[in-house]
């Protein structure tokens, strides 16, 4: 088995730093596949990665995440479930949240309508090669502070609502 992470999603993208997890025996040969197929690296930022890790600000940083990201989860989660949307499953941790839409709801519609309104939504079926999922969203809960989202969310499910009493 081999792990390949980043630490683009708890640092910083610009960092474009990861690594690898796998048996010694296989760490040369990854490391000469790394070498043939990289242009180069960047020094700065494996530095500054470096010294994250091993001066304990990481750690510092990662526990400060977890209670913001948490807040973040518990504040979207509120704010869907005031316009009449639930999540599918609440989560206890990470960046996303599932919701199922009220019933006869289509996502797409959804989305479409949010996004002439410049708000860029997830709907389930993006995630789906069956195309089963037309009835989700995946909210991103750190792009999800801003009311006006919830705000066209509203307005997208009552014009759904008064389209379906036509």
């Amino acid at each position: 088995m081999i792990f390949i992470g980043s630490f683009s999603k708890t640092l910083s993208a610009s960092i474009r730093c990861g690594y690898i997890i796998a048996k010694p025996e296989w760490i040369d040969q990854i490391t000469d596949l790394k070498i043939a197929t990289s242009f180069s690296h960047n020094g700065l930022s494996a530095k500054i990665l470096h010294t994250a890790l091993t001066d304990g600000s990481y750690r510092k940083h990662l526990d400060l995440l977890k209670v913001r990201l948490a807040q973040a989860m518990q504040e979207t989660i509120a704010k869907l479930k005031s316009i009449g949307i639930e999540p599918w499953i609440e989560p206890k941790a990470g960046i996303f949240v599932w919701c199922r839409l009220p019933e006869g709801v289509d996502a797409a519609k959804i989305a479409r309508f949010c996004l002439n309104r410049q708000v860029i939504l997830a709907p389930g079926n993006a995630f789906s090669q069956a195309q089963s999922a037309g009835q989700f969203i995946r909210f991103n809960i750190t792009q999800s502070n801003h009311d006006y989202i919830y705000k066209t969310l509203a307005e997208a499910l009552l014009q759904e609502s008064l389209e379906k009493q036509v």
